[in-house]
């Protein structure tokens, strides 16, 4: 589907979103962007991202690889005024293209401090008021002061010192100017200047940020469409100083694109905005409703696991390849689970995966009892791929999305996922019993028997634990709903006291 292209702007303290929508109407405002955040808007091909605010003290800065991954995607990033001039400084030699005064003095090193953009402000609900001043901001304020005859230069030096010896978060006109009077500044200087701000509000931050929207709008809104394949999934298109680069695929990479099942997805009502999203959801819907999930999560984790090995797979054979190399699934792809086990019990050791029953023996309540009494051949391979998504870190989602593309079921699920979103308003989540009781049809469902069938089960569906299994089933109790809701077990269940602790279902609930 060929979609509009996208304009984003993050801004907050340093200008308001009516502002920004009085120069593009058309743009999505966000407050200032953090780290987590860019890979996860579903930005592609030809849309524009312009960062203007950022926040670093409260949580963590929107990280340079991050923008470089943008980058790499074909998205036009633009920084300005404040973390986005730093950002921009930092990365023009790979195409983030710098607009301002504030850009140019950083790239050119007149400056180079982080805290010369750094204030404080007002959350969201005061709509980012700045509650202190930046260096630039105040240096700015002075010079133009002092050409105007409001302030003598010595004056005006004495007060740039006095902010720059305080702490960022020091900086507010009160402090500065009871600082600079101690110092030996005249106060009646000192009250001009002040009313100076107060009525010119000189801001050189501002003025750079305006200019970046002058420019956004004298090109208009992007007219190519948006198509092509999502984000991370495309040939690199990373430059440095003109040269093309690669950038390399990390793990930390994959789980900043990654949006978490049951997190909250920003403006989900928008199309296109979460395609990415959209297929992890339908993916985690299929592991708590699809019965073909367990083998499908086992084959897509003995096949990830021969691909890192280096194991290459035969060429003609009952272990030949049946699908072409441009799948983008890898040499072992539709391979059956009797050639996937054989050929991965041959590198568990090699794999650093319990090679022997001895050296499983800690792992062993990953595999049901049943599954335990199997030859070490079936059960060495088929515990290894209980164990391959042992990190929160691993993104398994790209893989199971990209080899789900195809199969009728994801396609269903992610139709019911779309249509549960759209009318979000009219599906409230479910509450704790709820909760509880749909978890009790799943585990009827997965045939969770015993106590030591829960891990398993978990397990064999993709499920690190149990809390991220109640997350899931949060986020997912409309679709359960719907798929059958006459069932009993999805309405609220009545509190058993004193129920035994150490069954799932008295697990379930301690833990939801």
């Amino acid at each position: 589907m060929r979609l509009p292209p996208r304009t984003v702007v993050t801004s907050g303290p340093t200008l308001s979103p009516g502002t920004v929508r009085r120069y593009l109407p058309y743009a999505e405002v966000r407050g200032p962007v953090a780290a987590d955040q860019v890979l996860r808007w579903g930005l592609r091909e030809n849309d524009r991202l312009l960062v203007v605010d950022g926040l670093f003290l409260q949580s963590r800065a929107v990280r340079h690889k991050e923008l470089l991954a943008l980058l790499d995607d074909g998205v036009q990033v633009l920084g300005a005024s404040s973390m986005g001039a730093l950002r921009a400084a930092e990365l023009h030699p790979f195409g983030m293209q710098g607009i301002g005064s504030v850009f140019r003095a950083y790239r050119d090193q007149e400056i180079v401090g982080d805290d010369e953009v750094a204030l404080l402000h007002a959350d969201a609900d005061a709509g980012h008021r700045p509650l202190s001043w930046a260096l630039v901001d105040l240096r700015h304020a002075l010079g133009r002061a002092r050409r105007q005859g409001v302030l003598d230069e010595d004056t005006a030096d004495l007060v740039l010192r006095t902010a720059a010896d305080l702490p960022f978060t020091a900086r507010d006109d009160f402090t500065v100017l009871a600082r600079a009077r101690e110092q030996g500044a005249a106060p009646a200087a000192l009250a001009r200047f002040r009313a100076y701000c107060r009525s010119r509000r000189p801001s050189i931050k501002r003025r750079d940020a305006l200019s970046a929207l002058r420019l956004l709008s004298l090109t208009g809104p992007p007219t190519t469409s948006r198509s092509g394949p999502l984000p991370g999934t495309r040939p690199s298109r990373l430059t440095y100083h003109g040269v093309p680069v690669a950038l390399a695929e990390t793990v930390f990479l994959r789980s900043w694109r990654r949006t978490p099942a049951g997190a909250a997805h920003d403006d989900p009502a928008r199309e296109g905005n979460h395609e990415r999203c959209g297929a992890e959801e339908a993916v985690s819907a299929l592991a708590l409703t699809w019965n073909g999930y367990p083998s499908f999560f086992r084959d897509l984790a003995a096949e990830q696991l021969l691909a890192a090995s280096g194991h290459d797979r035969p060429l003609s054979g009952p272990g030949s390849p049946s699908s072409s190399p441009s799948s983008g699934r890898g040499p072992w792809a539709g391979a059956p689970w009797p050639v996937l086990s054989r050929a991965l019990y041959d590198r568990l050791e090699h794999l650093g995966m319990p090679s022997s029953p001895r050296a499983a023996e800690p792992h062993l309540g990953l595999l049901r009892p049943r599954e335990r009494a199997l030859p070490w051949q079936e059960a060495g391979p088929l515990l290894a791929t209980r164990l391959w998504r042992s990190s929160s870190l691993l993104d398994w989602v790209t893989p199971a999305v990209v080899h789900l593309a195809d199969h009728p079921a994801f396609h269903r699920a992610h139709a019911e996922v779309s249509g549960i979103r759209a009318r979000a308003d009219r599906s409230p989540r479910g509450t704790e019993q709820e909760v509880r009781g749909a978890c009790r049809r799943l585990f009827a469902d997965w045939h969770v028997e015993q106590g030591e069938d829960l891990v398993p089960a978990l397990r064999e569906r993709g499920f690190l634990d149990l809390p991220e299994l109640v997350r899931v089933v949060r986020h997912h109790h409309a679709l359960l709903v719907a798929s059958d809701p006459d069932d009993p077990a999805l309405r609220p269940a009545p509190v058993h006291r004193g129920g035994h602790i150490g069954h799932p279902l008295g697990t379930v609930r301690g833990a939801a």
